[in-house]
């Protein structure tokens, strides 16, 4: 016979019922037992000699800092992305691969191989393809 009591009996909305007995459901299976926790970490040791090395600590790295006219320059001409530049120029992002790879648009790669365009050769290279057509 199932002894858990109804709503009303204990005042407590519906839901909260549900989530009472899935807790008294799982304490039942042993869920909330030692053998099925989560093992506990050992505590920090403390450094067994005195000569051990000290915590390394990171320096922090700043950038290097630019002029007025690079910032400027950097704000009116921003590098960006293949997906950028073919949304620009109405292309599909295969025939912006193809144009830079045949020295037609220029691009930057990153350090990581990626192609990076820069706005004013954008534009410039979407003059050209509106006088063609």
């Amino acid at each position: 016979m199932n002894k858990t009591p109804t709503v009303a009996q204990t005042g407590l909305p519906e839901g909260r019922m549900r989530s009472a007995s899935l807790l008294r459901t799982a304490a039942r299976s042993g869920a909330s037992s030692g053998a099925a926790s989560k093992p506990e970490k050992p505590a920090a040791r403390a450094p067994s000699s005195p000569s051990a090395p000290p915590p390394v600590v990171k320096k922090r790295v700043r950038l290097k800092p630019e002029s007025r006219e690079q910032l400027l320059e950097r704000l009116r001409n921003p590098q960006l992305s293949l997906h950028e530049a073919s949304i620009l120029l109405r292309v599909s992002r295969a025939t912006v691969r193809r144009y830079a790879d045949a020295g037609r648009l220029q691009c930057l790669r990153t350090p990581g191989g990626q192609r990076r365009f820069y706005l004013r050769d954008i534009e410039t290279f979407y003059r050209q393809l509106k006088l063609r057509r």
